[in-house]
């Protein structure tokens, strides 16, 4: 990603006031409004974060957009709640926003289902099957709607922007179990360091790099979330070869800086994951 110069403060306030704003947000219908509070509380289990560089859309193909949803849809189930933020460059409409954050309900315990109306329960069994389909209908739509091309493509500082989402979105969840999916090429380009020279891709010195981000006190604090990586070195027209020497030194470079931002990688596609979310 080309260099850019953010408009630090704004950005920060802006994600700020968006997290705020999250912390109270349900795009998903309830389906336990006539079921006694007493019997049921909303879980608090899984929470799944789908960060999206919208600069991305410019670079994956349809067959890794389509793989990724199927990612998703595959990951997601009853009772998690399940946050989609896009970001890239402050510039024009490119701001980091919440695109949709929604939780799904849980069925009853058997002991609580007996205290409960039968036509209650009907509504309600009803409801839940109705509400999966509608929380991955709505992740399908925001996920679309973020990979769709930018009139004027922009460029992201990619540290500077993770800091600030996880510190603003991550270390608010309260969620036993956080699951991060990054939709980036990770190819650093920021006043902090630049993982180009010459406008080419460049084999990083992970440690110098580490060095750099803890010089500038840009590690995040994902709060405890195992992180997985879709779209690693990805450039639009295929115009660049990321070889297999650089890809590892990216890997090495993410591992540590997650590791030392209160994170685990799990998996890091090449572009896209071996395996499933999990």
């Amino acid at each position: 990603m080309k260099k850019v110069t953010l408009a630090v403060c704004a950005a920060l306030a802006l994600v700020s006031q968006i997290a705020n704003a999250a912390t109270l947000r349900n795009d998903v219908p309830s389906c336990t409004n006539d079921v006694p509070a007493e019997y049921y509380q909303l879980p608090n289990e899984r929470e799944l974060v789908i960060l999206v560089d919208k600069t991305m859309a410019h670079s994956l193909d349809q067959g890794i957009k389509s793989e990724l949803y199927q990612s998703v849809k595959r990951f997601i189930q009853p009772g998690d709640k399940v946050q989609l933020v896009e970001f890239s460059s402050f510039a024009q409409d490119s701001y980091t926003k919440v695109a949709f954050n929604g939780q799904l309900d849980t069925q009853l315990s058997d002991d609580h289902r007996s205290q409960i109306k039968k036509s209650v329960l009907k509504s309600l069994d009803k409801c839940l099957d109705k509400q999966h389909n509608f929380m991955l209908n709505k992740v399908g739509i925001s996920l679309k709607a973020a990979f769709q091309p930018q009139e004027k493509p922009t460029n992201t500082e990619l540290i500077g922007t993770l800091s600030d989402i996880s510190n603003q979105v991550l270390t608010h969840s309260t969620a036993k179990r956080k699951v991060v999916l990054l939709i980036s090429d990770m190819l650093e380009n920021s006043d902090i360091t630049s993982f180009y020279k010459n406008n080419q891709t460049r084999v990083i010195n992970p440690q110098q790099e580490l060095d750099r981000v803890s010089t500038s006190q840009m590690f995040a604090n994902f709060n405890q979330a195992d992180i997985y990586v879709i779209g690693t070195g990805v450039i639009p027209g295929n115009q660049q070869y990321i070889s297999a020497q650089k890809m590892n030194k990216l890997e090495s470079f993410w591992k540590d800086y997650f590791k030392q931002s209160n994170a685990t990688l799990r998996g890091f596609g090449k572009p896209m994951l071996l395996g499933d979310i999990r």
